[in-house]
């Protein structure tokens, strides 16, 4: 397991619970307002807070010292010098808190692409699959459950996929699989096969609309984004 898919199991598990009661996107919903109440909070407790609006009082009388100056470009440089210094001293209190807050919203959004990302496919109804190079033979059983993916190179047996997940590609192990790991687990490292795409149709998470505007980003981010700007002004954060 990743560092960013500890909290996977959690979050399926209170998914699941919601389920019980509520459509997809109402749930989407309710995850968005949390990521963006939970972000901002965090934010603002591990950021300092009172030391950012010094520095943006200092930014902003840096830039209205340099709009005020009349005189000739070569003069304007100690001006120019502090808007960059008190710019960058903004920025600088600002990242550390902004990097930090976000551990968690990463965690929760690989989780639910994941999660609500795909669908895997009825069992009388194989995806298109291909592989990367081209030319090894696929074999899709979804009559089991799970459905499997086998992959072969000629008569040999390259990978027997178990699609636990809605995943729509398998690829060797890379060098951040520390970070989040593919839950379908990945080819061996020796095969001739680099990568396996796998066409899973889209859930979609709203009845009416386009296909595009039906899946879960189009419910999370636009919720996330208001109810941060919200969270933003009411809880006077800088």
């Amino acid at each position: 397991m990743g560092f960013f898919d500890w909290p996977a199991p959690g979050f399926t598990a209170l998914d699941q619970l919601m389920a019980t009661a509520l459509p997809d996107w109402l749930r989407l919903t309710i995850w968005a307002g949390v990521a963006a109440i939970g972000t901002m909070l965090l934010y603002k407790w591990l950021s300092p807070q009172s030391r950012i609006a010094e520095a943006k009082k200092n930014a902003r009388e840096a830039r209205q010292r340099l709009n005020a100056f009349d005189g000739d470009f070569a003069d304007a440089g100690p001006l120019i010098r502090r808007q960059f210094a008190t710019a960058f001293r903004h920025v600088g209190l600002v990242v550390p808190g902004t990097l930090l807050a976000i551990l968690p919203l990463l965690s929760l959004l690989l989780w639910a692409e994941t999660y609500y990302g795909h669908r895997l496919p009825p069992p009388d109804d194989p995806p298109t699959v291909r592989t990367v190079p081209e030319g090894a033979e696929t074999r899709w059983n979804g009559a089991q459950q799970p459905a499997e993916l086998s992959v072969f190179n000629g008569p040999t047996l390259v990978a027997a996929i178990d699609m636990t997940a809605p995943v729509g590609i398998v690829t060797k192990q890379p060098w951040w699989h520390w970070l989040a790991e593919n839950p379908l687990g990945y080819l061996p490292d020796d095969a001739p096969v680099e990568q396996v795409w796998i066409a899973l149709p889209e859930r979609h998470v709203l009845p009416f609309g386009p296909d595009w505007l039906r899946s879960w980003l189009a419910v999370f981010m636009p919720v996330m984004f208001v109810v941060s700007l919200l969270m933003y002004r009411w809880a006077n954060i800088q």
